[in-house]
């Protein structure tokens, strides 16, 4: 099928099409504005207290858009097959043709098509209309945006012709360098015909276009029907794709009869090898590595759902340089941009379906339509995603209420996994199950009562809270449900490893979700469990909604500590604040100490807010203890501070301007911290390592001075004239010595003129009511994030940032 990218100039306006003769006239007469996709009208808006979702969407709301555009489709087009591909649409997509409406898609994750080929007046202009709904409040636990806000495409093919993601590519196996890799090619037939087809294969490495191997299949392909040609390539001198060489081939599959080339297609692909046991655990290409993993929501930090390839590969470039080997899209299917930047970047990843399954969480959610839409929205993003070498397993859920038995749960987990083999018989299936803190029936459920009261008194929050009585049943009931599976995800259930692994003597694990606080000990029980694959942090990035989960408060020691209303996150708390990564992507301490847990022989100061000295410091359950990187409190000479230093060396000695405050123990039965309590004083603070008296590694940190100008660092230097290629610019404050000023908080206004426009603007702030595409922002931590788009035509862009009191900065980026 040809494609083409059908991005740029939609008709956006807030609201929904009426459709009526006389209505339809009077709204053409108002027309919308011009938009490029990808499109998030959510993050365009202002938060308010009053957002129906509340926390979960970061006190955002939703609504409805309505995309229009003329599509001229050309005379030549008569007789052809025409669809539209959306990547992912949020939600509740009616799309519509010249007044007929073509198909309707509930789900906001998953990948679908539009067969205009009905409707279609080739020859003349055809009005195509695509209206989202997402009105309906809540919908979800954590902040979606709305709109079209991944790509769409355009496919048009004749009427025998390769079906849209109808490559199917697997590595049958490796002998002597010699790759064996089975191709199914998937052919509809829409003619009245049988037909006689060849389908020609052809393997080409993607760096230099090299051909590796070919293959020839014939296919019959009768009327009305979807035929597979299979055939087996050998590759030889086969590079396989590797998490630290992750090479890449591209598999081209050629559509032919008797007379001529009917089609044609391509899709990247990469040859590997992966397996599961209880021995060796997760083996990619013969070796067992253990996962390094970070659960990601899908939102690009400031830029809302939008999805780009630059800030899907810059986000998932973070991690990998960081030691992070493997992802978990959480909790549906993610962007083929998220996919290919993985692929390209050498990460694993845990593809996941679904949050609910029957039985909902939030009052307007999936659960609606599960029962009738999930194999259809299964198929869509599993034959998408299939030939991806970066995901190797498949995740049916996440903390599905029905993981006890309810509401035929263990049914369904069969049905689901059963499925997906179908679909793809070569990667394990899991599913991320948590503790009973839902998910029982009311006998059971009131057991557990009791506990969830007294522990929801103690700390506001029940979520994956394990009751004592919970604990003793869960085996026994969530054994159906986990019997489908090849590997069992444990949300936050580290303490079960070792007994399930006796228990369960065939049951492989993964740590699907664990929360920052405890990451030393679940790393340890992941390498001391040969049945256990990794451990994937919740999360590794921040993500809007789920507001304050990560929150760290400090009271005086004689405030009465009132835990409900202590828990009650209030607007505008807009983040979720518990990953290693802010919003922005800029790296927080806890990653620091993650490291170090993963091996690093570093050593990092981490020193505390000296305001809360003495507090008592109460922590939100994926929260971190508020500290930073960097030794700048001014105003605070004289006063105590804690400073933190993270190692894994057996002590730390800390030295303050050149004098040792002593040395204290650090390394893993330390919690791989050394705390010492000092009286601040500006100047240069500087930690060492020792392990058996020689000196490991050191730290060295120095104080600035008043703020006096703005830097603008950018990533790149210049763009592609794509409408799609973005440039991240991190805007600093500094001193007059060119340090940034850490503590500083100043409104800055930043803005866009030429060849480019301004994407986004905006800090990783937790709490804030402002907004991130209006180009105003307050700097946080001393820095902020430009985010530059570029324009569809060659020139120049400017990049101006101005503060007041400080000379403005501009910066050229060119766009070509």
């Amino acid at each position: 099928m040809i494609r083409e990218n059908m991005d740029r100039a939609w008709e956006f306006s807030h609201g929904q099409a009426s459709g009526g003769s006389i209505y339809a006239a009077l709204q053409e007469e108002k027309p919308g504005r011009t938009v490029h996709l990808p499109h998030d009208f959510t993050i365009e808006t202002d938060s308010f207290p009053e957002a129906p979702s509340g926390t979960r969407s970061g006190y955002y709301g939703g609504g409805i858009g309505t995309y229009k555009k003329i599509l001229n489709i050309p005379e030549a087009y008569t007789g052809k097959r025409v669809l539209i591909e959306f990547d992912g649409a949020y939600m509740n997509t009616i799309v519509a043709l010249n007044g007929h409406q073509v198909t309707q898609h509930h789900y906001g994750y998953t990948p679908f098509h539009a067969d205009l080929t009905p409707y279609l007046k080739p020859g003349k202009p055809n009005r195509l209309t695509v209206t989202v709904n997402n009105s309906a409040q809540p919908n979800e636990r954590w902040y979606t945006g709305s709109g079209l806000y991944r790509h769409v495409n355009m496919l048009t093919a004749p009427q025998l012709h390769i079906a849209p993601w109808g490559i199917f590519a697997r590595t049958s196996h490796i002998t002597d360098r010699t790759a064996f890799v089975i191709v199914e090619t998937t052919v509809e037939n829409h003619t009245a015909d049988l037909a006689n087809l060849w389908v020609e294969v052809k393997i080409e490495k993607e760096s230099d276009g090299t051909q590796a191997g070919t293959g020839r299949i014939k296919v019959l392909a009768h009327p009305g029907t979807k035929s597979v040609g299979r055939v087996m390539i050998a590759v030889e001198h086969a590079e396989p794709w590797d998490i630290d060489s992750p090479h890449l081939y591209k598999i081209k599959a050629q559509l032919t009869n008797k007379e001529a080339i009917l089609d044609n297609d391509s899709t990247l692909f990469g040859i590997r090898t992966i397996s599961v046991d209880t021995k060796n655990g997760f083996m990619l290409n013969g070796r067992t590595i253990k996962l390094k993993g970070g659960c990601v929501h899908h939102d690009n930090g400031i830029l809302g759902a939008a999805s780009f390839m630059d800030s899907e590969y810059r986000k998932m470039k973070i991690h990998k340089d960081n030691g992070y080997n493997a992802i978990r899209s959480s909790h549906y299917p993610p962007s083929s941009e998220m996919l290919e930047a993985c692929d390209r970047l050498g990460l694993l990843v845990i593809d996941e379906a679904f949050d609910v399954w029957t039985m909902g969480k939030s009052p307007h959610d999936y659960s609606l339509y599960f029962k009738e839409n999930w194999k259809a929205d299964m198929e869509a993003f599993i034959l998408r995603d299939r030939n991806h070498p970066c995901i190797i397993m498949w995740s049916t859920g996440n903390e599905i209420t029905e993981r006890g038995g309810l509401s035929d749960g263990y049914t369904w987990a069969a049905k689901l996994a059963a499925w997906v083999r179908e679909l793809d018989p070569t990667r394990p299936i899991t599913n991320a199950v948590c503790g009973f803190f839902n998910g029982l029936d009311d006998e059971d459920m009131a057991a557990c009562q009791e506990e969830m009261l007294h522990e929801y008194r103690r700390s506001g929050s029940i979520q994956n809270f394990e009751s004592k009585y919970g604990k003793a049943i869960w085996g026994d009931l969530t054994e159906a449900y986990c019997a489908p599976l090849d590997v069992v995800g444990y949300n936050y259930l580290a303490h079960r490893y070792k007994e399930d692994g006796m228990n369960y003597p065939n049951r492989v694990i993964c740590g699907t979700e664990s929360k920052a606080m405890d990451m030393a000990e679940y790393w340890d029980a992941v390498e001391s469990n040969p049945h256990v694959i990794g451990d994937f942090t919740w999360t590794s990035c921040d993500y809007i909604g789920e507001a304050g989960i990560g929150r760290a408060d400090y009271l005086d020691p004689e405030d009465t500590i009132d835990m409900l209303n202590l828990k009650n996150v209030k607007f505008p708390y807009r983040l979720s604040n518990d990953a290693d990564f802010d919003l922005c992507g800029f790296p927080r301490p806890q990653h620091a100490y993650r490291r170090i847990v993963w091996g690093s022989s570093e050593t990092f100061i981490a020193s505390r807010n000296p305001e809360n000295y003495g507090k008592r410091e109460i922590l939100g359950k994926w929260g971190w203890p508020e500290c930073e990187n960097a030794w700048s409190w001014a105003g605070y000479e004289g006063s105590p501070i804690q400073v933190d230093v993270y190692s894994a060396g057996e002590e730390v000695e800390l030295i303050l301007n050149g004098k040792s405050l002593g040395r204290k123990p650090a390394g893993k039965g330390n919690h791989f911290t050394a705390k010492f309590d000092i009286t601040y004083e500006q100047g240069a603070l500087e930690a060492v390592s020792y392990t058996a008296g020689k000196k490991v590694s050191s730290s060295l940190l120095t104080s600035s001075a008043e703020p006096a100008g703005i830097r603008i660092n950018l990533e790149r230097n210049e763009l592609a004239a794509d409408g799609q290629s973005l440039c991240f610019a991190i805007v600093e404050i500094i001193d007059k010595d060119g340090k940034v000023v850490p503590t500083v908080e100043m409104k800055a206004t930043a803005k866009v003129e030429g060849a480019a426009t301004l994407a986004a603007f905006g800090t990783g702030r937790p709490q804030t009511n402002e907004n991130y595409t209006r180009g105003e922002f307050t700097s946080y931590k001393g820095k902020l994030l430009a985010i530059v788009r570029a324009g569809y035509e060659s020139g120049l862009s400017l990049l101006t940032v101005s503060i007041d009191g400080f000379d403005t900065v501009t910066v050229e980026i060119p766009v070509k």
